[in-house]
């Protein structure tokens, strides 16, 4: 007998309940950040989401960070995972989905502040500071007895390209005929796959992802950077957009 491939509810979308949640908080599915920083992403795009996080008019760019190395394996600290109390704990990820954000501050001599939109993590403030954000999860990079191969890499790619490109029947997450973690109740986003030619399909009918080829840090066109690198973009004197971290997802 062949597994019944399981759906979400037909009258919600990743759209729609990006658009209508009340925060970003409320977004939040455990285990599924790739679809958590779509939405945040979603939603600060096409609704008035930036001015109320930020008390702000930036005119913010936004970003898809995905964190992980060549052994998928990638230590974070402050990961929601794992209990608020004991900030020696941390969890290992193969792979974590933000968002980032950057904006040019002309009233300081044109450099770019970045900051980080988690909705997994227990740093604070919400959005946070790049560095900041940097220090509290990866605060075991100064280790001398750490393996620098689980040291974490950041393939970043503009947010507009993502929510366009990416596609996931979420079968990653489903193993032996049950759910690793409880799916969302909204469909799959199936978007990238609609976009490739497959127009005539319902969305809960087509099935693949493409979530891999995100996650690996390796591959023309990709910008990957190191952490000491992020961190160089993260310093009060920057002046580095990321406006080249443009990628036709393939």
């Amino acid at each position: 007998m062949n597994e019944q491939r399981p759906t979400g509810r037909a009258s919600l979308s990743a759209e729609s309940t990006a658009l209508q949640s009340p925060s970003d908080h409320d977004l939040r599915v455990a285990c599924y950040c790739e679809e958590n920083a779509w939405r945040v992403a979603y939603r600060h795009l096409y609704t008035d989401a930036s001015n109320s996080c930020s008390g702000n008019n930036k005119d913010w760019k936004y970003y898809i960070v995905f964190i992980s190395n060549n052994h998928k394996a990638c230590p974070m600290f402050m990961q929601r995972a794992i209990p608020k109390d004991d900030p020696r704990e941390y969890v290992c990820w193969d792979y974590h989905v933000i968002v980032m954000r950057s904006a040019v501050q002309n009233n300081i001599g044109g450099t770019i502040v970045s900051e980080i939109l988690d909705v997994d993590t227990w740093v604070t403030p919400y959005p946070t500071p790049l560095s900041k954000y940097l220090d509290e999860s990866f605060p075991h990079d100064t280790d001398p007895n750490l393996n620098k191969q689980y040291l974490p890499l950041f393939n970043v790619v503009r947010a507009e390209d993502f929510i366009r490109d990416f596609y996931s029947d979420r079968m990653h997450m489903f193993k032996n005929g049950k759910w690793n973690s409880p799916p969302p109740e909204y469909p799959t986003i199936m978007n990238g796959l609609k976009m490739d030619g497959n127009d005539n399909q319902e969305l809960n009918e087509l099935t693949g992802s493409n979530l891999d080829s995100y996650i690996s840090m390796s591959g023309e066109g990709k910008c990957v950077f190191t952490l000491a690198e992020m961190y160089e973009r993260s310093t009060d004197s920057n002046k580095k957009e990321w406006t080249e971290c443009s990628y036709k997802m393939i």
